[in-house]
Formats: C-alpha cells, sequence, structure tokens
C-alpha cells in the first residue's frame, strides 16, 4: 500500500478499485482501518483513495505542530492528489474527515465532483464542546476494549496519537472556533447526513441541519437510529445513498 511525501511528511494512503476517483478520511483519533469494509465495498463502484491522516495510522507523526490541523491537513492532502495526479474527484469522510473535505472542496486546485460529510460537527468547534471530547476519549482510553482498538489503528504509540489531537481539538476551539472562513466557496454537489440521536455529538442533527441552510446545493439525510457515525451504523442505507447520490451503477 502505497505513501506519498508532502512537505518531508509521509502520507500513507490505501488504494483500490476503478472508475471515479473517491477520497475517503475517517475522523479525528481514528485511521482508514476504520473503514476497511467501506473501501471494499466503494471500491466496486470507485477508485478508491483512503488516506490516514497526517499524525493518524500509518501516516507520520508531526512533532511539534500547533495552528488548524484540518486546515493544514486538507493543503497537505491536497499536494498528495496532485502529486498522484487526481484531482477530480468524488470526497467523502465523516466527523473531522467531513471538515477536511469542506476545506479541499473550497480549493481552487481541487475540481470536487461530490461531497459527502458524515456526522460531524456542524459550523464551529467551541471551547466547552472540545473539552467535552477530550473528557469522554480520556475515559475510554482506560477501558481495555478501546486500548486494544487504538493500538490497532495507530500502533504502539496510539495513547501519543491520541493526546496530540485532544491538544489539537483544544487549540482549535480556543484560537480558531469556527471551521470554515467562507463554506459558500464550496460549488459542487454535497450530500449531509447525521444522526438525529448522536452518542457523540450533541445535537448533531441541528448542527448538520444548519450547514444545509448554507448550501443550497446540499441534499440533507437525517437517520433516526444508529451510533457514530451514521456511515457505519447505517451501512447498509448509506452505501446505496451514497451511490444513488453520485455512483456510475446504484448497488
Amino acid at each position: 500500500m502505497p505513501y506519498i511525501t508532502v512537505k518531508n511528511i509521509r502520507i500513507f494512503y490505501n488504494e483500490r478499485g476503478k472508475g471515479s476517483p473517491l477520497a475517503l478520511f475517517h475522523g479525528n483519533g481514528g485511521s482508514s482501518k476504520m473503514l476497511k469494509a467501506e473501501i471494499k465495498h466503494y471500491a466496486k463502484h470507485f477508485r478508491v483513495l483512503a488516506f490516514d491522516l497526517p499524525g493518524h495510522g500509518r501516516s507520520d507523526r508531526i512533532p511539534g505542530f500547533e495552528g488548524d490541523f484540518w486546515q493544514y491537513s486538507a493543503f497537505l492532502i491536497k499536494k498528495a492528489l496532485v502529486s498522484i495526479g487526481t484531482t477530480e474527484l468524488h470526497l467523502m469522510g465523516n466527523s473531522g474527515g467531513a471538515i477536511i473535505a469542506f476545506h479541499l472542496a473550497a480549493d481552487v486546485e481541487i475540481n470536487c465532483k461530490s461531497v459527502i460529510a458524515d456526522s460531524f460537527e456542524g459550523l464551529a468547534l467551541p471551547p466547552e464542546r472540545a473539552k467535552a471530547i477530550v473528557s469522554q476519549r480520556n475515559r475510554t482510553m482506560d477501558v481495555r476494549f478501546f486500548k486494544m482498538f487504538f493500538k490497532y489503528l495507530h500502533g504502539h504509540d496510539w495513547r501519543d496519537v491520541l493526546n496530540k489531537d485532544s491538544k489539537n481539538l483544544l487549540h482549535f476551539a480556543e484560537h480558531k472556533t469556527v471551521w470554515f472562513d467562507s463554506l459558500e466557496e464550496v460549488e459542487c454537489k454535497v450530500l449531509l447526513t447525521a444522526l438525529e440521536e448522536d452518542d457523540m455529538i450533541p445535537r448533531a442533527a441541528d448542527k448538520v441541519r444548519l450547514v444545509h441552510e448554507l448550501l443550497p446545493q446540499s441534499e440533507l439525510q437525517i437517520f433516526s437510529k444508529g451510533k457514530h457515525p451514521a456511515m457505519l451504523s447505517n451501512r447498509k442505507r448509506y452505501r446505496k445513498l451514497v451511490c444513488d447520490f453520485c455512483c456510475d451503477k446504484k448497488t
């Protein structure tokens, strides 16, 4: 499975399938290993490129980084896509990966055909919300099951990966708070999805509805059941929804 080096940082991506390119982005604290079944499925319809975000999974760590991690990750992945020669594509992400997809879609060097954004924090990350995310994460890091899961995603340094990501969340919330300078710069069609009762994001559906109001070209799907993220807990319906939205063939 290939790597590409951007600004002296090796970015890992899993490439499978043929057809129109689809870039997949996991959420913060995760890795592309979480999306193995989705990669296999969507590779039937797309040329899938599933990235490990910088500092996550099999991508290089970024020591000493302070700033907007999501905007910086989008910048690095854009450079990777340019180097690969793949700048006309669909973008799909959940949680923090959805934020990165929006940043890429707004970039003039990317010819985005569509964005699928699932189970994310909406337009902003207030400091109290970032603190709640970190507190919840810290509790899971002491649970044996999650220790094994995070080690599977990231390797032996999983605790450092999560602690650094928590610092990125707190830094962003304190110094910037709002994810996007101008979301209206996204001109491609957009599919927004959320859970009515997300177990990890309070008022997730309401947050995504606000994004929907700002993007007249967007479609909105709220799932009444399931756990975070919707794309995995409602896998069968979600796959059909995505392929109805942008696949050449339906499932």
